[in-house]
Parts: structure tokens; sequence; C-alpha cells
């Protein structure tokens, strides 16, 4: 066999092994949010009301969020005022998309490997990091740096004291990275995260991580 029939079945059984390990690999993926909050939570809050900020549900798009929030509230300890009930808290909240981009090293998939003769055997990784063969032959992995595009969502989450001049008690941002899935699909983990650890350390930064299926990030 000459070095070029060789060349070109370990190029295939390279291709075939990349996409076995892409076909093993698992179908869900982490999802992850940073929260930054700040409170001054009063001692006597539990079981109070809250209503949300008068005329947030006569949007369509921030009416659907408003949902989502309405169903992480309980974290909180409040109950939401209903009909003429009067509310001691005030919720009220607004969402950005930034458009961003940034450098990626990958693998190359199109790369024609470098091969030469080799004294070593088995795996391994040498100078360069060359990739060892069995068959005593060396492949150097090609890489290359390709700009990518992301959003940064960002959801910010305010609660006011009525009882207190409207003085600021709780506030909280969310911000998630997604080169991927739109406002709409990342919203639900921005309201599961505002509240997550309620009402936590003033001036705290924790993470929050899903278990999502890469289906839905699509």
């Amino acid at each position: 066999m000459n070095i070029l029939n060789l060349k070109l079945r370990l190029r295939k059984l390279f291709i075939l092994s990349s996409l076995l390990l892409l076909a093993a690999c698992s179908t869900t993926q982490n999802f992850t949010t940073q929260t930054t909050s700040f409170q001054r939570w009063p001692a006597d809050a539990k079981d109070q009301l809250y209503r949300f900020e008068p005329g947030l549900e006569q949007d369509l798009e921030k009416s659907s969020y408003v949902e989502q929030l309405r169903r992480q509230m309980w974290k909180t300890g409040l109950s939401e005022a209903v009909g003429r009930q009067k509310a001691r808290f005030e919720v009220t909240f607004d969402y950005a998309i930034d458009g961003r981009q940034q450098m990626v090293r990958e693998q190359d998939p199109f790369y024609d490997p470098f091969f030469y003769p080799s004294f070593n055997f088995g795996w391994g990784w040498g100078h360069r990091h060359p990739f060892y063969s069995g068959f005593g032959i060396m492949m150097a992995p090609q890489y290359r740096y390709v700009q990518t595009s992301y959003n940064r969502y960002s959801l910010h989450v305010s609660i006011r004291d009525l009882n207190n001049s409207g003085r600021e008690v709780y506030q909280a941002t969310v911000l998630a990275d997604s080169g991927k899935a739109n406002l709409i699909q990342v919203m639900p983990y921005l309201t599961s995260s505002v509240f997550d650890g309620f009402p936590g350390e003033n001036g705290q930064v924790r993470k929050v991580k899903f278990e999502i299926n890469k289906d839905e990030s699509n």
C-alpha cells in the first residue's frame, strides 16, 4: 500500500470516528444564566400583597412575560392582590437584547492533515501536538478562528414598597448568552433565575444552570 492510499484510508477513518463520537454525545446541554441582585427586604413582608405595574399587561408581548414572572413570585412569599385589594408591593420589569460578536477557535473539518512517517507507536501527543496513529504516522490537526454572532439577553426586575414611599426593596438583573435561541425561548430561564435563592445576600452574583434538550435551543 502506497503512502497516498494509506493517507486516504486514515482520513476516512478519522472522519468516521468523529461522526461516531458526535452521535454518541448526549442530547442535552447546559444553559447558564447569571443573576446579580440587591435587596433590603422587609422582615414583615411575608404573606403581604403585590401587584404588577399598571399597564404592563396592555402589551401582548409583555403580558406573556408577566405571566411567567407571576409563576415565579411564590418564591418571594408574597401573594398577588385580587380585585380591589390594596397591594403593598409593586413589581416592574424591563428586558433588552444586545447583539454581539466573538472569535471562536475551532478545528477545520475540511483541512487535509499533513501526514509524515514516525517511529512512534500508539496514540499520543508530540511536538506541536501532532496526533499519532497506531500505524506510526502522525496527523497534525489544523485550527481556524471564525467570527460568530450571539445575543446577550437581560431581564431586570424591581420590587418597590408602596407603604414606604415606593422605596425599592429588591432588584435583580439576569443575563444569558445564546447564539441560536430567541427571546421567547430564553425568557423562561431568565424569569426562573430572577428569584433564585430569594432574597439572597445584598450584592450577590450567582449562576443558575439548566439542563435542556439540544433541539430546544435550535
